[in-house]
Parts: structure tokens; C-alpha cells; sequence
């Protein structure tokens, strides 16, 4: 692996006659984890496979499966019942297996499944269609994407995009930032 200041890194076992002073052996041990978006919209990555897959062992890790990912979020959320873990993990597998097929774009990842699950742990009073509105408001601009997830959300028994918007709360009045006399905003 070429470095940008022309060093390179070869792997351990090189011969030395093959070495200059600009070569770094690596050591037989060394281990590194990367983690990768796949490439291409709507992350924008490079191909890391295409970049690396020369000089490091790749593997690709897919979502865990329904056991492991409730281990997972129990750990996360465990204030949060596990009937809505299933309903969610249903939901969002449903929705990655559309994503896989090209239905969608965004593969919904567990990522999105812990973040939801930290919203309902640490604010159990928003409620549900709060917490997922965080994650997937952005599909309101795609009407049909919105329409399919919505039902996909109704199929697996979660009452997601039944109101306008949820609650939204902007905190306590006492606790707002007074504004400077004669400030002017930027905008």
C-alpha cells in the first residue's frame, strides 16, 4: 500500500533484497477494522473493495439477524418493550430487503434501528412516531418511498404517519438564550 509521502507498506515475508529505504514491512500481526458504507448514492463512498481489496482481507458484514439484532437493542433500549423491538426489527428488515432488491435507495440499517431505540429509551414520552420521524422524515419528500415504508411500518402494527407531525417540543421558556439588544442575525 502506497502512502501520500511515497513510503509503502509491504506485507511481512518480503524479501529483504526486495526492500528500500522508502518500504515498511508490516508486522505479522497487524489487524485493522474498517468500517465502510457501501458505495454509490446515497452515501456517495468510495468502493472500498476497489480501493483496498488488494492489500487487506475484506469482508462484508451484513445486518445481524433478528436474534442478534434484539440482543443488540435490549442492550440499547432496555426500558423499551420487546414487543416494539419485534415489530421494529420486522419493519426494518422488511425495509432492507426492499432496499437490497432496489425499491429503495437507503438501506435501512441497524444503525437507524439503535438510534430510534435510544429515542425511546431516553424519551419514552415522545413515543414512537417520534422517534422514527427523526430517522425517516427525509422519505417525506419521496411520496411513493413514503407511502410503501409508511404501509410496511402499518403492516408490521407500528401507527406511524397517522398525524400530520408529532409533538414537537421547544423546551422551557426559562431555559431560552436572550438575544442582545441590537442583535442582528446573519441571515
Amino acid at each position: 500500500m502506497w502512502l501520500s509521502d511515497g513510503r509503502k507498506i509491504v506485507p511481512p515475508g518480503t524479501p529483504t533484497d526486495e526492500l528500500t529505504d522508502k518500504d515498511i514491512v508490516c508486522h505479522p500481526g497487524f489487524r485493522a477494522i474498517f468500517l465502510a458504507n457501501r458505495p454509490g448514492f446515497p452515501f456517495l463512498g468510495n468502493d472500498f473493495y476497489a480501493v483496498m481489496g488488494d492489500l487487506l482481507s475484506c469482508h462484508a458484514i451484513d445486518n445481524p439477524d433478528p436474534d442478534s439484532e434484539l440482543a443488540l437493542l435490549k442492550q440499547y433500549g432496555p426500558g423499551v418493550s420487546e414487543e416494539i423491538l419485534l415489530k421494529l426489527i420486522g419493519s426494518f428488515s422488511e425495509l432492507r430487503a426492499m432496499s437490497d432488491a432496489g425499491t429503495f435507495l437507503y438501506p435501512y440499517s441497524t444503525r437507524e434501528l439503535v438510534n430510534i431505540i435510544k429515542h425511546l429509551e431516553a424519551y419514552p414520552e415522545d413515543g414512537i412516531t417520534a422517534a422514527l420521524s427523526n430517522v425517516l422524515d427525509f422519505e417525506q419528500q419521496q411520496g411513493d418511498i413514503w407511502d410503501m415504508v409508511v404501509s410496511i411500518l402499518h403492516k408490521h402494527g407500528i401507527p406511524f404517519g397517522l398525524s400530520q407531525s408529532p409533538k414537537f417540543h421547544h423546551g422551557e421558556d426559562s431555559m431560552r438564550m436572550k438575544c442582545r439588544p441590537n442583535f442582528r442575525s446573519a441571515y
